[in-house]
Parts: C-alpha cells; sequence; structure tokens
C-alpha cells in the first residue's frame, strides 16, 4: 500500500488555502503553513506532494477559491526554498497564466468594442499552458456547445489566432462554470453552475419537459457525465424526474420545478469534477510513476554517456546517487 502522507499533506494545505478556512487569522494560517513545510522536509516522495500539490493549487485558482494570492505566492516561494527552482517552475507558470489571462480579457473586449461586437453575454476565459497544468486532455468529454455561447467562443478563437499565430486552444468545458439568473419562479435566483449543468438548463428555455435521450441527443455527453450532472439538478431540486431517482434510462423525463424555493437568492452548484475521485487519485499517482521512469531513463543515458561501459551493480548505484 503506498504511503498516503504526501496526498494528505497537500490536502491539507489545500484546506488552509481555500477561502472556507474559518476561524483562523492570517497569522495563524500562516504559521500553520510554515510548519507544514517542516512536516514536508522529512516526506521523501517529494514528487508525489507536488503532484497532488499543483492539482488542489490548480482548482483553487481555476475556481476562485484562493483565500489570498499572497498566501499562495508565500507557500510556492518556501517550496522553492526547500526543494529549488525547478520543483515550482510549473506552479509559477500556473500564476503567470492568470495573470495574463486577466489582461487577454480585457484586450478581448476593447477587440469587441472596437469592432462594434456584442456577444450577448459576459464572457471571460484563462488560457492556460497545457504542460504546466495537471488537467490532461485525455479525459476531455465530447460536448455540443449551446447556441447561446457559440458566438462568443467563435470571436474569441478569431481575436485569439490573430494575436498569437500558430497556438491551438483546446476546451476545457468540464472546468467551466456559469452564471445563470432564474426567471420562471416566484423570485429571481443567480446560480453558479459548471457548463454542462448550464447546458441542460438552456434546454428548458423552449419547453418544460425534456426526456434523457432528448437532453444527450442536443448536448452529445456521454452517461456517466450526463447522469452526474443530472443528478446534481435533481438533487438541487431544480429539476422534477420521472420514475427511480437514482438510475436515468433513455425514456426518463426530466421537467421544471416551478415550486423551487431557497432562501438564498444567490447560490452555487457545486461542479461535479471539483469533488476528486478515488479514479482521480490513482490516476495522479500512476503519472507520478510515469515521472519517475523517464527521470531513471535520462539518468541511465546521461551515465552512460559519460563512462561508456558499466556493470550492472555499478550502474544501479550511480543511479542511486543520482536521485539523492
Amino acid at each position: 500500500m503506498p504511503c498516503r502522507s504526501p496526498e494528505l499533506l497537500a490536502k491539507y494545505c489545500d484546506s488552509l488555502l481555500k477561502k472556507s478556512a474559518k476561524g483562523a487569522s492570517e497569522s495563524e494560517i500562516d504559521d500553520k503553513l510554515a510548519r507544514s513545510i517542516t512536516v514536508f522536509k522529512y516526506i521523501d516522495d517529494k514528487d508525489v506532494f507536488q503532484k497532488f500539490y499543483s492539482k488542489t493549487l490548480a482548482k483553487r485558482l481555476i475556481y476562485g477559491q484562493s483565500m489570498s494570492m499572497d498566501a499562495e505566492e508565500a507557500m510556492i516561494n518556501r517550496l522553492k526554498q526547500a526543494c529549488g527552482y525547478e520543483f515550482t517552475n510549473k506552479l509559477h507558470r500556473m500564476f503567470t497564466d492568470i495573470n495574463l489571462s486577466s489582461d487577454l480579457n480585457n484586450k478581448f473586449s476593447s477587440y469587441l468594442k472596437d469592432k462594434s461586437e456584442d456577444v450577448g453575454i459576459n464572457f471571460s476565459i484563462y488560457v492556460l499552458q497545457a504542460c504546466a497544468w495537471p488537467l490532461g486532455q485525455s479525459n476531455l468529454t465530447q460536448f455540443a456547445i449551446p447556441q447561446e455561447l457559440e458566438k462568443s467562443v467563435q470571436k474569441f478563437e478569431a481575436f485569439y489566432n490573430h494575436q498569437y499565430c500558430g497556438r491551438k486552444l483546446t476546451w476545457v468545458h468540464h472546468l467551466c462554470t456559469a452564471e445563470m439568473k432564474l426567471c420562471y419562479l416566484k423570485k429571481p435566483y443567480v446560480v453558479t453552475m459548471g457548463t454542462f449543468q448550464m447546458a441542460v438548463l438552456l434546454m428548458f428555455e423552449t419547453t418544460t419537459n425534456l426526456s434523457y435521450k432528448e437532453i444527450q441527443e442536443n448536448t452529445t455527453l456521454n452517461n456517466d457525465q450526463l447522469n452526474r450532472n443530472l443528478q446534481s439538478l435533481v438533487d438541487m431540486k431544480l429539476l422534477l424526474v420521472s420514475g427511480e431517482l437514482s438510475s436515468f434510462s433513455e425514456d426518463t423525463v426530466f421537467s421544471l420545478n416551478f415550486e423551487f424555493s431557497n432562501k438564498r437568492t444567490k447560490f452555487k452548484i457545486t461542479a461535479v469534477i471539483q469533488k476528486e475521485s478515488p479514479q482521480e487519485v490513482e490516476q495522479t499517482r500512476s503519472s507520478v510513476d510515469e515521472d519517475r521512469k523517464l527521470y531513471v531513463q535520462a539518468a541511465i543515458v546521461r551515465i552512460m554517456k559519460a563512462r561508456k561501459v558499466l556493470r550492472h551493480n555499478t550502474l544501479i548505484e550511480e543511479i542511486g546517487r543520482a536521485h539523492v
């Protein structure tokens, strides 16, 4: 069984750096983070910590959950002092991307004004370097963008391609969030939700009832993603469902709940992606193993280039010294 200390320490740091960290002052949190670095120095699998820490940092930055950007940078600088620049290089680049994206959004707004274009919605993006962010493009889900978003996406792609020739944009829809105003109820509500949840609700603008099959044909989401996002809307009681609440079929019919009420007029439906699954934890550990293989292979090549001929046992010793 793998040692979970690096994973748990990364998640402890995440709990301290999130906005949800209640009942503690900035100085207390800073002190706890400083002590966590002391524990970090005694951990052997620092690369495992780095993987889990970068994943939690990515979610904090994308979803705007960081308690303080200064605290985030201070923590990264502590890690840099403990392990060197290479260890925190990608973390620094993640911060750079967030800052550059803010400037890019301003330029996009100016671009639309100059062309007298109106995309009809408030639209902002993060352009993130694939090599720096632990998002992975292998788990991208097929998704048909709602018509309400098509113009914004097309205009931004045209703007970006004009600004940066030769770069390719890949839209990571499952990490996007949207803010919708619900005006069909007794009082209006402003709800923050995931893009897939938004796409489902937008389909009800022209009808009050839709079957599972109709929703899937329009969104092109796979069964797993569609089930999870529909379940979250049913759990929030925004949608009513015919038949079993926990299992959906092609004939299952969903309808708007016109009797929905909430004490808050502004609330959030937690995006499904924010909840880490056991499969994601296993994927993170597998990626660490792959990185280690590449590191060992590079060490072998480097040593053999210098020594030309070595006995097997001597080579193993040399690799061991290279890792220390």
